[in-house]
Parts: C-alpha cells; sequence; structure tokens
C-alpha cells in the first residue's frame, strides 16, 4: 500500500508481546510512520486508564480507541469523542444474574473500572462498594466484564446473553484472565460497539479514507477492524478466524510482527 494514513494496533497479542512488554523495534517503528505522516491509533478491549498506560509506553498519536470500540479518547483535551454504552436496565440484569452465579463484575465507565470481587483485580481496577442500583444512577456503563475460575460458569452466562432475543449485549468469546492465566472472562458491549464501527468512525473524523489505513489484530474482537480498513493484518499467533479475515499475516507478537509490517509499507 501507498500513502499510508493510519495504522490501528490491538495491544494484546499484538503490539504486546506475551510479557506484556512493547519492543523498541516497535516503537521505533511507530515514531518512524508518525515521522511520516501517519496516525497510529492505539485499540484494546482494556478500559480507558489501562489503554492509555500502553499507549504512553508506545508513543503513539492523540486518540486511543478502548473497551472494544465502545469509547474513542483524545488523549490531549483529555476527553471521550465518543461513547455507546449499555442501558441501565440491561447492566442492573445481567449484574444480579451474575451475582447470583457467585461471578465476578466488572464494569467499565470513562473514569475507572470497578469491580466486585478484588481478588480478580488488576492494578487499574476499583473496587466496586455502592449500592448497584445509585452506581448505575450515577455512571454510564461502557464494558461489562465477568470472571470466574470455572470457564463453565462463564460459557453458561455467555449462553445466557447470546439467547437472549431482544440482543441487548453482544458478548466475546471467552478469554483467559489474570497474573497466571488462572481466570476465565468474557466481555459484553453495546451491540453496535465494534472496534470496526469505531476505526471506521474515527477515520471519517480525522477525514482519512479508510483504505488507506492499516489495521493489525489478532482475536475475534479485531476481525471487524481488520475488514473496514484497506490492509487487514493477522499477526501469526492469531486465531484461525482472524486470519481468513486478513489479507495479510505477519510474524507473531514476540517477533516484532508490527514492526515489519510498518517498515514494509513505508
Amino acid at each position: 500500500m501507498n500513502n499510508i494514513k493510519a495504522i490501528i494496533l490491538d495491544l494484546d497479542g499484538t503490539l504486546l508481546d506475551d510479557d506484556k512488554n512493547i519492543s523498541s523495534e516497535n516503537i521505533d517503528a511507530i515514531k518512524y510512520a508518525i515521522n511520516k505522516g501517519a496516525y497510529v491509533i492505539i485499540t484494546s478491549g482494556r478500559p480507558i486508564n489501562a489503554s492509555k498506560k500502553f499507549w504512553e509506553k508506545a508513543q503513539a498519536s492523540r486518540y486511543i480507541i478502548f473497551s472494544n470500540g465502545a469509547g474513542i479518547y483524545d488523549t490531549e483535551n483529555k476527553e471521550c469523542i465518543s461513547t455507546i454504552t449499555i442501558e441501565k436496565e440491561i447492566c442492573l440484569e445481567m449484574y444480579n444474574y451474575a451475582i447470583k452465579k457467585d461471578v465476578c463484575v466488572r464494569l467499565d465507565t470513562i473514569y475507572g473500572r470497578f469491580i466486585t470481587d478484588m481478588n480478580y483485580a488488576t492494578s487499574t481496577d476499583y473496587e466496586l462498594k455502592e449500592d448497584i442500583n445509585k452506581f448505575l444512577d450515577d455512571n454510564l456503563i461502557i464494558q461489562m466484564s465477568f470472571i470466574y475460575e470455572n470457564k463453565e460458569k462463564i460459557y453458561e452466562l455467555v449462553e445466557c446473553i447470546n439467547k437472549n432475543p431482544r440482543r441487548e449485549l453482544k458478548v466475546e468469546d471467552v478469554f483467559i484472565t489474570g497474573p497466571n492465566g488462572e481466570f476465565f472472562a468474557t466481555c459484553a458491549i453495546n451491540p453496535s460497539a465494534s472496534k470496526g464501527n469505531a476505526v471506521n468512525g474515527l477515520c471519517k473524523f480525522l477525514k482519512i479514507d479508510k483504505e488507506a489505513a492499516i489495521a493489525m489484530g489478532d482475536g475475534l474482537n479485531d476481525i471487524s477492524m481488520l475488514s473496514t480498513v484497506g490492509l487487514g493484518v493477522a499477526m501469526e499467533n492469531a486465531t484461525s478466524e482472524v486470519k481468513l479475515a486478513a489479507k495479510e499475516i505477519t510474524c507473531t507478537n514476540n517477533e516484532n510482527g508490527v514492526a515489519k509490517i510498518i517498515m514494509c509499507n513505508f
């Protein structure tokens, strides 16, 4: 591709290696692309605070797509330019269902991520202490996550969401999480939110032709954005479904696959 205007990078399994680090090769390639006049956009299923931490390390452009495309954040103006939230009634229904099943619930807001059980928390999570009804009255929810040691309980919860005829939530596949990969989790967002829709909206906002954009990812939640841009790239460590959706496959996240694609396209 010639005249690249934007490069959109997933974090986990793509820009980050397996130890959650960003290599100097990838950082140098990001700087190179920016110096050539392209936007380099970080996108992640992570909430804004966690995404910002890696955005700073990557030294990427000012915009971050977070919570699986449910939000777009402008780091210069320190504000969200787009959010797609989940209705309060739906949040409350799924919250109560999960709590009855003893499943931990994590709620993403634009102010931070709040969790019902700190045994499952990350360093960027806050404990959810107040009454859930009051919390939902005071906060807009961008993404819900459900976490437990037993993957069968998480699959039951996913099945419950998918069987709802109203289709008011879109759920991600179950994935492994936790410091030592000891937990299972899934994330749910508004059905109109996706990384692909966020990329499309941001390209319009920036007046960039999405055909002049590259997107790289490894997970099922990346397929929508790989299909949106001119060049969708799957990591070698990506799932088979992601590779089928991509136009090109690069090296793994541990082999500077991001840097290789950037340097080959400028």
